[in-house]
Parts: structure tokens; C-alpha cells; sequence
């Protein structure tokens, strides 16, 4: 029995310890609570009031970008309006231009002087570059506005700009300068490797195709491909085929392709442009003009005075024809000017597939026949004249060249 009663003792003094080591436990927790709960609550204060912060910022930064949304449309709106402007570059109107963008730049030299941590010496850089850009500015406009003057006298010009400063535009062909480099002009289209190792054959009928795939050519060379389509197709048709644009450059006068056959003369322009540009009624002007010239300066035969009355009457009987050739369309305005001017269209044709290589039979000091073929890349490519002799021809292959017993012309001087 005493036993039962030691056991019941042990027990609850287990109990009672186990009560105050709670009650102990308990005190200390709630001692930490009321010490940290001040902090917590000022934890909870920063948290709410950052997240006001980052609110007000959020509304601040959309109301600014707002603003400097409806300044840049208003820069546009203003540009646009200075751009419009179609008279010869006045230097007061480049004034205006410069100045304007000296202000915008002024803005930023400010905000970088004057801001909470300044920052000197990038505000110093922006006031000089700001100088020397307003100095810019204005000769570029008043360059602009000449350019945009004279290619309101002189249409033709308009296609002379280049979209990038890698394209080439197109000159005249200067005579043979025989102190000139003697390079082959193949090497620009093989490896050194290719250059060295490959028979003549393969060699020179690579670069012929790496030259018809290249995608990146020059304004100058697409169109001359062109002329040399449209002048392919003419000769296919049995017209004898001079190449003025080619040759000529500057000086064509908008004749890129004269085409004659029996008493027909077709005066042509060709103008290969990507499918979104449109042929304006004054490249349609241009070619009317140019005819007439043509037939002034070499209709000597006519006795009669020569007169628009005698200039419409070769036109109505097809001695004389006014032609445009393009890759692209015409507006509808030069379309109904074309008819008016009876000048002849043809849009919307692409360059098709020609023969590249011209096989050109010539004489030598001692009056033997050479027969030499030329590669698009050559140096009298464009000089050459297909058709003077019989025998001449265009290869599509160097092979076809070469078998019909012609070889490769031995000068290759840029």
C-alpha cells in the first residue's frame, strides 16, 4: 500500500514540475512578445509605407511617361512640318532646324548639371556635342533641301540616291587605262584555294554563279542587269541593241535601251524597283522628252520643219517609240499620262532568265579573228557589242563559250 502511495507522490510532483516549467516557459515567451512587438508593429508601419511609396512612384513614372509620349509626338508633328517645307535650302530654315534640336539636347545638358547627384562633366560632353551637332544639322538640311530642289528640276536624279552609303551609283565608263591593276576580277568570287586548284572551265563558271546568286549586288549592278534582260528580249526579236545606260551613266538621258530595226526606232527605259515603290508620272515626262530630243538630234532625213505636229505623226506610225519597262507598277496618274503622251508600258515584269557571257569575234594587228568571250565581272563587259560580226553570240555557260572555240579575255584590269 505504501508503495502505491510513493508512486502517486512521484507522480504528481512530475505533474507539478512539468505545470511551472509551462508556467515558466510561458512567462519568458510572453516577456519576448511585449519586447519584440514594438518592432514587428514598426516593421508592419516600413512595409505599409513602401508599399505607398512604390504606388506613388509607379503613378508618378506613368504620368511622366504620358508626357514625354505626348513630346515625342509633338517632335514628330513639328519634324514632319519642317520637312514639308519645298523650297531651296535656306539657311534660315536650317537655323530653325538646328536650333530646335539644340534645345532638346540643352534639356538633357540641364537635367545632368542640375539633378540631386550632378553629374559635370557628362553635362560638359552634352553642351559640346550639342554644339557641334547643331552645326551638323544645319548644313545636312540646307544639303537637303538643294538635293530636293534639284530633283525637282532634274527628275532623273531621284533615282541616282542611294539608299545606303554601300551602294554604288552609277557613273559613267571611262576609257581603258592601261596603267591600271591587272587583276582577275574571278578572285573576288573564289577562295584563294578555289582560285589555285580549279581548271579555267570550273573556275570562271563558279564565280559566274556565285555572281548571278549574289543577293547583296549595287544599284548599279541590278539595273544594268536589267537593261541587259530587256535588251536580250529586243534582241531576240531582231532588233540591233545599243546600251546607253550602261555606257553612258549621267549622260543616257534617261534612253537606257535603244532598240531599231528596218525604219523602227524604240526609244526604252527600264527601271527595276521592288514591288512597293511606283513609277510616277514624271519618269513618264522624262522619257516623253528624251524621245523627242532623240528625234530631233537624228531624224535628219526629214525635210520638213521639224514640229510637235511631225513628232506625233512618227509616233501615230510607230517609226519612233517611246517605251517604259519596269519590275514594278505605275501610278495611275502616270498611266493616264503614258496614254495621253502615247508612250508604251510595260509593268510588272521581272528579270527573267539570259544569257550572261558575250562571245565577241575581233581582229588583231594582223587582221586574224579572236575570239574571246567575257564574264559579266570583266573589264570591256559593257563596252563589248554582241551582233556587229556573224559568229558573235551570249553563252549561258562558259563551257558553250569555250566549245564553240572562244576563250577568256587575257586582260582583267579594274
Amino acid at each position: 500500500m505504501e508503495d502505491y502511495i510513493w508512486i502517486i507522490v512521484i507522480i504528481g510532483i512530475a505533474v507539478i514540475w512539468k505545470i511551472i516549467s509551462w508556467i515558466i516557459e510561458t512567462v519568458q515567451n510572453s516577456k519576448k512578445y511585449f519586447k519584440l512587438k514594438p518592432k514587428l508593429d514598426n516593421l508592419e508601419y516600413s512595409i505599409s509605407k513602401h508599399k505607398s511609396k512604390v504606388e506613388k512612384d509607379r503613378e508618378e513614372w506613368r504620368i511622366k511617361a504620358e508626357k514625354w509620349n505626348a513630346r515625342i509626338k509633338n517632335d514628330k508633328a513639328e519634324v514632319k512640318k519642317i520637312a514639308k517645307q519645298k523650297s531651296m535650302g535656306f539657311p534660315w530654315l536650317a537655323e530653325a532646324y538646328a536650333d530646335y534640336f539644340a534645345i532638346k539636347d540643352g534639356e538633357i545638358e540641364k537635367y545632368l548639371r542640375y539633378k540631386k547627384h550632378p553629374a559635370y562633366t557628362a553635362a560638359e560632353n552634352v553642351k559640346i556635342i550639342k554644339q557641334e551637332k547643331r552645326e551638323l544639322l544645319k548644313k545636312n538640311k540646307i544639303v537637303s533641301y538643294k538635293i530636293t530642289y534639284l530633283e525637282k528640276l532634274f527628275p532623273w536624279l531621284s533615282e541616282l540616291i542611294t539608299d545606303d552609303e554601300d551602294e554604288e551609283i552609277p557613273v559613267r565608263i571611262d576609257d581603258d587605262n592601261t596603267n591600271g591593276d591587272n587583276e582577275d576580277r574571278v578572285k573576288n568570287f573564289l577562295t584563294p584555294e578555289e582560285y589555285k586548284s580549279l581548271p579555267s572551265v570550273e573556275r570562271n563558271q563558279m564565280a559566274l554563279d556565285r555572281y548571278l546568286k549574289n543577293r547583296n549586288k549595287s544599284k548599279w549592278a541590278i539595273g544594268r542587269d536589267y537593261e541587259m534582260y530587256v535588251g536580250y528580249l529586243y534582241e531576240q526579236k531582231g532588233y540591233s541593241v545599243e546600251y546607253k545606260g550602261i555606257i553612258d551613266g549621267f549622260d543616257d538621258l534617261g534612253r537606257d535601251v535603244i532598240a531599231t530595226k528596218d525604219n523602227e526606232v524604240c526609244i526604252i527605259q527600264c527601271k527595276r524597283w521592288a514591288q512597293r515603290k511606283r513609277i510616277h508620272e514624271k519618269h513618264i515626262f522624262q522619257l516623253f522628252g528624251t524621245t523627242m530630243e532623240y528625234w530631233i538630234k537624228n531624224f535628219k532625213n526629214c525635210k520638213a520643219i521639224k514640229n510637235f505636229e511631225e513628232f506625233a505623226k512618227f509616233l501615230n506610225e510607230n517609226k519612233l517609240r517611246s517605251i517604259f519597262f519596269t519590275s514594278t507598277s505605275l501610278s495611275d496618274r502616270a498611266k493616264e499620262m503614258a496614254s495621253a503622251l502615247s508612250v508604251e508600258v510595260i509593268e510588272n515584269e521581272p528579270l527573267g532568265e539570259f544569257p550572261r557571257i558575250k562571245c565577241n569575234i575581233n581582229s588583231d594587228e594582223f587582221s586574224s579573228q579572236t575570239k574571246i568571250y567575257h564574264l559579266p565581272m570583266d573589264q570591256q563587259y559593257d563596252r563589248t557589242i554582241i551582233g556587229n560580226r556573224s559568229g558573235e553570240f551570249y553563252a549561258f555557260t562558259v563551257k558553250e563559250a569555250e566549245n564553240a572555240g572562244f576563250r577568256r579575255a587575257f586582260k582583267h584590269k579594274f
